[in-house]
């Protein structure tokens, strides 16, 4: 009889760690509640595109150890971003680029391992924000975007006023810039991120080729 016995515990010890696994999002940093608190999820599915479902119990997964899937998954996210954005009049990239590294902060996962990052990256996005309002073309169309090959999130981009477009491209990419060198010098701070957060801040600063204004 104990045979049985040590079968069925080791089938619902298997049957238990499933069910876990399975309530896990496929990619740790790309399940976040949308601006607003509205409910949504955006998950990213095994191809790196998201699917979106209605919960507004997920959150990002916390970490207090940084990995080579969860650094790439960011680094792609930032790369997708410049992507997309790259596709736009030079006039909304400010915009773009402004949103989307707000929706990769908040998908960047909590906890110890990542909390500078999210930090430096939200900050940039803020700054960025900050240098639209300054010089926003209220009489430009808007442009809509149904998302890019990693986030699906739908967004509305507004312009630069054109002939402010030099000044505000120059102050963007010094944000950019100094958003890269605080990412590389918190990698000094830790050896267990360090080759981490240099991806990151190689990530990020590559968008500096979005921020021209020809």
């Amino acid at each position: 009889m104990r045979k049985p016995e040590a079968l069925r515990s080791i089938q619902t010890v298997l049957l238990t760690a499933a069910l876990t696994l399975a309530g896990l999002p496929e990619t740790y940093g790309q399940v976040a509640p949308p601006p607003g608190g509205g409910g949504g999820t955006t998950t990213t599915g095994s191809s790196g595109g998201l699917t979106t479902g209605r919960s507004s119990n997920h959150t990002s997964i916390e970490t207090t150890t940084p990995t080579e899937y969860l650094t790439l998954s960011i680094a792609r996210n930032i790369g997708a971003a410049s992507e997309e954005c790259a596709a736009y009049d030079p006039v909304y990239r400010i915009d773009c680029l402004r949103q989307r590294l707000l929706d990769i902060a908040q998908r960047i996962p909590k906890g110890p391992a990542y909390d500078e990052a999210r930090q430096i990256v939200r900050q940039a996005a803020g700054r960025l924000g900050r240098i639209q309002a300054a010089n926003v073309d209220a009489k430009a169309p808007r442009i809509r975007s149904r998302g890019n090959a990693r986030i699906k999130t739908t967004k509305t981009y507004t312009a630069i006023r054109r002939r402010n477009l030099e000044k505000a491209m120059d102050q963007a990419r010094q944000v950019i810039e100094e958003a890269q060198t605080q990412l590389l010098r918190a990698s000094e701070n830790s050896e267990k991120r360090a080759s981490h957060y240099r991806q990151i801040a190689a990530a990020v600063g590559s968008t500096k080729v979005l921020l021209r204004s020809t």
